[in-house]
């Protein structure tokens, strides 16, 4: 019987966090070893499903495989930083609001990791941008391309991540898309909808995604964090993983 993949979450008792809890512990082939909190977390030292809330990011790459990580920039690129010389080579990071410079570092990591970059772990998605970027290579350029992103009002980036890769799938088509064309709305408990508007003055074409369940993103996130464990050193997105 094969081993299953230890796995390490960064962030564990966030939404995204308790979602990825939930989803290990149902999956046979993974297994939850380190759930990391900030120092000053309430959860610490508490149980999180077998193992205690920890904030020894440097224990937990001793004994995981793979890291997933659903906190904040920083600690996502100290993470992949300190990865170097450990156990664990390998990181899924669904963490998003990057500054350029930000996103630069974390994205150098992966010339000695194997680093797996999503706004997005949702295979719905994966699949919008591609109708995005067959959409776009189809329309003539003069044609209006608007992105709208809703999310739960606790949720601090705008426009998300996902709206973000949108733009980038756009842009992939040929159409471009200029900051101010994106909107984003923060209320309630939205999980997440994504929005794409290609519009002339005659008609307007809508590609739209909802997420209705979060452990959508937890079950892809962790298909990439199995999928990465085979995986060389190099960064990859969720479309690498699905093979799309």
């Amino acid at each position: 019987m094969v081993a299953p993949i230890k796995i390490g979450i960064l962030g564990a008792a966030g939404r995204m966090g308790c979602a990825l809890r939930c989803e290990i512990a149902k999956h046979n082939k993974s297994k939850l070893v380190a759930a990391l909190v900030a120092p000053d977390a309430d959860p610490l030292g508490k149980d999180a499903g077998g193992v205690n809330f920890t904030s020894d990011v440097r224990a937990a790459l001793d004994i995981c495989d793979v890291l997933i990580d659903f906190s904040h920039p920083k600690a996502a690129i100290d993470a992949a930083l300190m990865m170097f010389g450990t156990p664990c080579s390998t990181l899924v990071t669904g963490t998003t609001g990057y500054s350029a410079t930000e996103e630069k570092a974390l994205e150098q990591a992966a010339s000695a990791i194997t680093l797996v970059k999503s706004g997005n772990f949702s295979i719905g998605i994966c699949v919008l941008e591609n109708l995005v970027t067959k959409a776009a290579a189809s329309l003539p350029k003069d044609w209006d391309a608007d992105i709208l992103d809703i999310h739960h009002n606790q949720k601090k980036d705008r426009p998300s991540g996902t709206a973000l890769m949108l733009g980038r799938a756009l842009e992939a088509g040929g159409q471009h898309i200029d900051p101010t064309e994106f909107a984003s709305l923060r209320h309630g408990g939205v999980i997440g909808e994504h929005s794409v508007y290609l519009s002339d003055h005659m008609e307007t074409i809508t590609l739209t995604h909802s997420a209705v369940n979060r452990a959508v993103f937890a079950k892809g996130a962790l298909t990439a964090a199995l999928w990465a464990a085979q995986q060389d050193t190099g960064l990859y997105d969720m479309r690498d993983v699905l093979d799309l």
